[in-house]
């Protein structure tokens, strides 16, 4: 992670305890200034918000019609690669679907939470001056435009954009080169934008979690480390479970792989980046596996480059989390939905390391009617389990590696 990233982290992280520590502290006070500090921020987490969910269908577009122009056709390796972070990613869901259920019904929902997130960014009573002006504000927007913008399945978007694309990978010459150049310059705006509104997160997420805690005390912190515990939990033992899968799968025995995968696991716990461990994983698979230069030169740099396993894991934990907490109905279709957006974006949209909350990802939540508040809450959480998170993409990387080119026998470590 990039020191920006790491700052940016701190000063959410910052504005996480700041904002619950003042509203445990005022919860239930009676005094005017502190009325009017509520008041002063709700519409700001509102707009925030609000100005989050306006850039998920321009961020989202735009990138998927460049990645998709811009990725060259992979060879038998990459595609047996990629074949089998799919088949992760969808064992990874299905693992946290079996799991994570039983885990999140241990935790009991408190009505008054709920209800203090949802006017996190929701006009209340006693907010009405500062929510009239939000209102105004986002009044601006037309209504046709705002639904557009919002809107709930983001499949067909999804895979409109992946088709635009492959009909303009067919254009040859200056209009191909118009084409992806316009989409590009699209896209590099349209991440700025994001980037702006990131910028000022720390302070969404005071505005958010101090309303949180000044209406339920110390409640609150009940409900961020049952879900710090929870997604902590679940990732890690999927990455537990990877080690006899690459033993069975890859040849070779969990010692081996324990010991080959160990140096970058430090480096991902210490740095939560997958980049930063690369060099430690080319390291391990080459002294410890004996791979090949297929798998150490290829396999791995592309791993790392596109496919985040713990993503399938933390995702679908927070939506089972979110609509066990704000009593929503999960049916199947929802949950397909769900998993099906996560896969795509995974693939073809690149993350925001340190940024804050994924943006990238907040179609999949949209579709599943969770409401964002929610997931900015649960996100400024992000550090703790983010280490397990990346934990778990290395050691699926070196998993990955060792499995689509086993080393040659007799070579590594006996």
């Amino acid at each position: 992670m990039a020191p920006a990233g790491r700052h940016f982290t701190a000063w959410s992280l910052a504005a996480l305890v700041l904002g619950l520590g003042l509203g445990i502290a005022l919860h239930g006070s009676q005094a005017p200034w502190v009325g009017t500090l509520d008041n002063s921020l709700k519409p700001i987490g509102r707009l925030w918000i609000a100005a989050l969910q306006l850039t998920v269908v321009p961020l989202i577009f735009t990138q998927v019609v460049v990645a998709v122009m811009r990725t060259d056709r992979l060879g038998a390796l990459g595609a047996k690669t990629m074949g089998l972070f799919l088949v992760m990613l969808v064992a990874a869901g299905l693992f946290t679907l079996l799991i994570a259920p039983p885990l999140v019904a241990l935790y009991p929902v408190d009505p008054a939470v709920v209800a203090a997130l949802r006017a996190g960014v929701s006009a209340g009573g006693a907010a009405r001056t500062g929510a009239v002006l939000t209102d105004r504000m986002l009044g601006f927007i037309p209504a046709e435009v705002s639904r557009f913008f919002l809107g709930g399945n983001p499949l067909p978007l999804l895979l409109g954009a992946i088709v635009l694309a492959l009909v303009a990978r067919r254009f040859t010459g200056r209009r191909r080169e118009l084409f992806q150049h316009t989409f590009q310059r699209l896209s590099d705006a349209t991440m700025r934008v994001v980037g702006w509104i990131l910028l000022i997160a720390p302070l969404g997420v005071l505005a958010l979690t101090f309303g949180l805690a000044r209406s339920t005390g110390g409640v609150a912190l009940s409900l961020l480390i049952a879900f710090v515990l929870i997604i902590s939990g679940v990732t890690l033992l999927f990455t537990v479970l990877l080690y006899p899968v690459t033993a069975v799968l890859g040849g070779i025995s969990m010692r081996q792989f324990a010991r080959a995968v160990a140096p970058a696991q430090l480096v991902a716990a210490s740095t939560r980046s997958s980049l930063a461990a690369l060099a430690a994983l080319v390291e391990g698979g080459k002294d410890r596996l004996g791979l090949p230069v297929a798998a150490t030169g290829f396999v791995i740099p592309l791993a790392v480059a596109t496919v985040k396993v713990s993503r399938m894991t933390t995702t679908m934990v927070a939506l089972l989390f979110l609509a066990h907490a704000f009593n929503l109905p999960l049916g199947a279709e929802r949950i397909v939905l769900f998993g099906g957006t996560v896969l795509l974006l995974s693939f073809i949209v690149a993350g925001l390391p340190g940024r804050g909350p994924e943006a990238n990802i907040l179609p999949a939540y949209v579709a599943a009617g969770v409401p964002l508040e929610g997931v900015i809450v649960l996100e400024a959480v992000d550090a703790i389990p983010d280490i397990f998170k990346t934990i778990l993409n290395v050691t699926s990387i070196m998993s990955a590696a060792a499995i689509v080119a086993p080393r040659p026998r007799g070579s590594g470590d006996p």
